[in-house]
């Protein structure tokens, strides 16, 4: 069994989740792999995901990718709307079928669909797509139904796979019926044993060695369900346990990552980037549970409570130096960095400048002017 450095591990990670310069995006080309790559877009935050893995991100450029049909929305990983290419959909709603069996409200997959529910889903193939207050409209158009009706069947279609997220239309989402799209979405070509092994793989294929408790994070899944799949892939080789140093918990890799894993014990690049991740960042989220083990800082998830939009982790390299609160409301003209805390141990000017030069990209790609105080300095 085959040992790792934590710098090897995160070597990996930053490579495969395009943040290293070398890996950078540079033209609207790229958009789909890039999303494709890093396990796609927690919306919200998507363009600046996107802003942190190109050379020069133009909006526009995800807008062509959406409106070609190329990218869609979906409800998948944990529940979180994420944008995703749409050929792998039918693999990421089969492999998450079980996780939205749980949820409660419009998001739980029904059981089975009803004579109702295939009336309705004929009517999207012949008269959609709709946004959600068309389709409310549409149905209830003549009929007395209940405003309730209209959402049920409109997301328990969704949820089951017969319709998809695609495009939007004054801002609104668009659900398309699959079978009328520009080309068909196969939503039965794949079973959910095998969406769930290529979903457990691309988690691998995105972080490299994770633990059985990452992985379970990450997609959302239940502990014994990802051992169960871990138990089949590793009977079918396409995968094998790890060790990393200073950790008792085994981890697990696709074999067809150990050469790169093994090379990059023999050429560890020096890095000296900086990023500033929105709050989703495929990083943050995907390590969440070793941010400060492995990267050295402990970054939290704002939550409501606080009142915090943006909780700004700072990237240095293969290192979280520190934390940010970042205000930019929509109609005022300043990018503000309040409490800016930096680990000590880079209070380097140089490290300093480099992260306000990089806040100031970020503000210019915003439209605004950067107001940043001062660093406040943490062990």
């Amino acid at each position: 069994m085959a040992t790792y450095s934590r710098e090897e591990t995160k070597e990996f990670t930053i490579q495969r989740l395009h943040l290293t310069p070398e890996a950078h995006g540079r033209t609207r080309h790229d958009v789909p792999s890039i999303i494709r790559d890093i396990g796609g877009l927690q919306y919200g935050g998507h363009e600046i995901e996107l802003f942190n893995r190109f050379e020069d991100f133009k909006t526009e450029w995800l807008d062509y990718w959406c409106k070609n049909y190329t990218l869609l929305e979906g409800h998948v990983l944990r529940g979180a709307l994420r944008v995703i290419c749409a050929e792998e959909y039918p693999y990421y709603l089969k492999a998450t079928r079980s996780v939205s069996r749980r949820r409660q409200s419009y998001h739980k997959c029904p059981a089975s669909l009803t004579p109702e529910h295939l009336k309705v889903l004929n009517l999207i193939e012949r008269h959609g797509p709709f946004t959600p207050s068309e389709f409310k409209a549409f149905l209830e158009k003549g009929q007395s139904r209940r405003k309730a009706d209209a959402k049920r069947l409109l997301y328990d279609l969704y949820n089951y796979g017969k319709v998809a997220r695609i495009g939007r239309k004054n801002s609104r989402p668009l659900y398309h019926c699959t079978k009328s799209l520009p080309f068909e979405l196969d939503m039965e070509s794949v079973s959910e044993e095998e969406a769930k092994k290529w979903l457990f793989l691309k988690c691998l294929s995105i972080y490299g060695p994770f633990t059985i408790h990452d992985i379970a994070h990450w997609v959302g899944w239940t502990l014994t369900e990802t051992k169960q799949i871990t138990g089949i892939l590793l009977k079918e080789y396409k995968i094998t346990g790890s060790k990393i140093e200073d950790e008792s918990e085994l981890h697990y890799l696709r074999t067809e990552d150990l050469n790169l894993m093994d090379s990059l014990n023999e050429n560890l690049p020096e890095h000296s980037f900086v990023k500033i991740l929105f709050n989703d960042d495929a990083l943050l989220l995907g390590c969440y549970r070793r941010l400060e083990s492995f990267f050295g800082y402990h970054w939290r998830y704002p939550q409501l409570s606080e009142g915090i939009v943006w909780r700004a982790a700072v990237l240095y390299g293969r290192e979280l130096i520190g934390e940010a609160v970042v205000d930019m409301h929509a109609k005022d003209r300043t990018f503000n960095v309040r409490e800016f805390l930096l680990r000590r141990e880079f209070s380097d000017r140089e490290i300093i400048d480099k992260v306000a030069r990089e806040f100031r990209r970020h503000a210019v790609f915003h439209g605004k002017t950067l107001e940043m105080g001062e660093e406040q300095l943490v062990s």
